[in-house]
């Protein structure tokens, strides 16, 4: 019942999604790529959408993909005044 995204639409995120979101439990990906706005991940079809659409979907929780940007993740959530999980896919 919780709403989830993955934060990462590269080469990664998109075979995860693929392989292990089977019951397509993701609801968005997360990408600060401007050009993959408005696309969406091929094969699982989960639409990607800009780190500045969060408040508006709001996840309980997202699942990164790079673990390197897991402190800009924070810090991008607590600035848009989200509490939101932060989980790293390793």
């Amino acid at each position: 019942g919780r709403s989830v995204a993955i934060w990462g639409a590269g080469s990664k995120g998109a075979t995860f999604l693929n392989i292990a979101d089977r019951h397509r439990t993701v609801s968005w990906a997360i990408d600060i790529n401007e050009r993959k706005t408005g696309k969406y991940i091929p094969g699982s079809a989960q639409r990607i959408i800009a780190p500045s659409a969060l408040p508006s979907v709001s996840p309980d929780v997202i699942l990164v993909m790079n673990p390197n940007y897991v402190d800009e993740i924070r810090a991008q959530l607590a600035s848009a005044g989200l509490s939101t999980e932060v989980t790293v896919v390793q």
